[in-house]
């Protein structure tokens, strides 16, 4: 592959990456608002979309044919470049409580009026880096290389240390690693630009735009990795509300009391934001869990019995024979409801599933739906007598203690990077 097309190919991966990077820009700009890190965070991406964007062929071409820019043959996209690096600086001293917006943003409008006087004067069109007449010594160049460390270096340092520190949270150390991954692709740009200035290979140059694509996608996956977290959570909770609807339904039917709202179309159960669809997900699990505990009192524990020696003949892996006996009493338990039966208090105290968490929960009430099908066998077999005393081993197994209540409180969905 010859630099042409090195150059091509670099060009290509340069646009899509900017054009993405812009688009997680957007898209993060509602969760920002809530978390003055992540504003700043999102404010320095931004800095680095520009700087990135006014450095495609057609913008730079845009820019420099405009009566402003004129012949300033680069010089826009520099200053702007000062001004990311200010960004990604000033964020990188406020996420370690030592922000000193005053001297960063000065010496930004110190460093920009040098580039500007120094373009003019004594160093005409030395905002060019591919033209062949600025001498490695320009002092243009090395003040923007050094402007542009800068700011990098700083925060690949500190992406680096978080990401170290974050052991236990996985999605957080992954976006920390991939935006440290951006910053240290930044500084292998200007690092590439001093290069080329020094010795002039024809072939480093053709690495330019390749570089900075390189750039824009790291920067995007890590600035996207919370939108990508957050639709996960919200296609696995709506895949659970679908999932569990069925169950949901029939147990609200035969205990009306326990919906705080009437059944609606299963489709729409799914439709709405994560917050609104998580929700949804958390009522209906504890709407199921109060139906199984009035159910309850409407079977015997030899009931119960009878249910768990029918599982206990169809050779069920062990995480699945608790759902599937209380599948099984509770078929037998909304028939009695429904034929007219008064409820018996059940005098043994339930087997306590305990849960660490809303996802265990739903695990577990998905086992039993799973399971129903298995109810039909259970309730065309003949009822034979159980003769064993009853014990606790025999009480109703609807693993929905009331101890699970403590286990069920609301948990906020992490705003995905924790102040990242």
């Amino acid at each position: 592959m010859d630099n042409a097309s090195v150059y091509h190919l670099g060009s290509t991966v340069e646009l899509s990456g900017a054009l993405a990077l812009w688009l997680a820009v957007f898209l993060r700009l509602p969760t920002a608002r809530r978390s003055h890190q992540q504003r700043m965070l999102l404010l320095a991406v931004a800095g680095l979309a520009g700087s990135i964007t006014v450095y495609l062929d057609p913008v730079t071409a845009a820019i420099n044919r405009t009566f402003v820019f004129a012949q300033s043959c680069g010089l826009f996209m520099n200053v702007w470049g000062v001004f990311s690096s200010a960004l990604i600086l000033d964020f990188v001293l406020a996420a370690v409580s030592r922000r000193r917006p005053w001297l960063i943003y000065g010496s930004m409008a110190v460093t920009t009026v040098a580039l500007i006087t120094l373009n003019s004067t004594i160093a005409p069109h030395s905002g060019c880096v591919t033209s062949e007449s600025v001498p490695w010594y320009s002092l243009f160049w090395w003040i923007l290389v050094a402007a542009h460390l800068t700011g990098t270096i700083p925060c690949l340092v500190m992406c680096v240390r978080y990401s170290r520190q974050a052991q236990r949270d996985r999605p957080l150390r992954v976006g920390l690693v991939l935006l440290a991954g951006g910053f240290l692709s930044s500084t292998v740009f200007w690092s590439v630009v001093l290069a080329f200035l020094l010795a002039r290979p024809a072939w480093l140059r053709a690495l330019f735009p390749l570089n900075i694509g390189i750039t824009a996608w790291l920067m995007t996956a890590g600035t996207s990795l919370p939108l990508l977290l957050m639709a996960s959570r919200l296609i696995r909770h709506a895949t659970a509300l679908w999932r569990l609807s069925p169950l949901w339904r029939d147990l609200v039917g035969a205990v009306p009391h326990v919906a705080l709202d009437r059944p609606r179309g299963r489709f729409r159960e799914t439709l709405g934001g994560p917050r609104s669809v998580y929700l949804r997900l958390y009522r209906e699990v504890i709407e199921i869990r109060d139906a199984i505990l009035i159910l309850r009192d409407y079977v015997t524990p030899g009931t119960v019995a009878r249910a768990r020696e029918h599982v206990g003949l169809l050779g069920l892996p062990e995480h699945r024979i608790e759902p599937a006996v209380v599948a099984c009493w509770l078929e037998e338990a909304r028939r009695a409801k429904a034929a007219g039966a008064a409820p018996q208090p059940n005098p043994l105290d339930p087997t306590s599933f305990q849960g660490r968490d809303l996802q265990d929960e739903i695990g577990f009430l998905l086992e039993v739906r799973r399971a129903r099908r298995l109810s039909q066998s259970f309730l065309s077999a003949p009822s034979q007598p159980t003769y064993s005393t009853p014990t606790y081993s025999t009480a109703v197994p609807d693993g929905y203690g009331e101890k699970i209540t403590d286990t069920l409180q609301y948990q906020p969905q992490p705003g995905i990077q924790r102040e990242l």
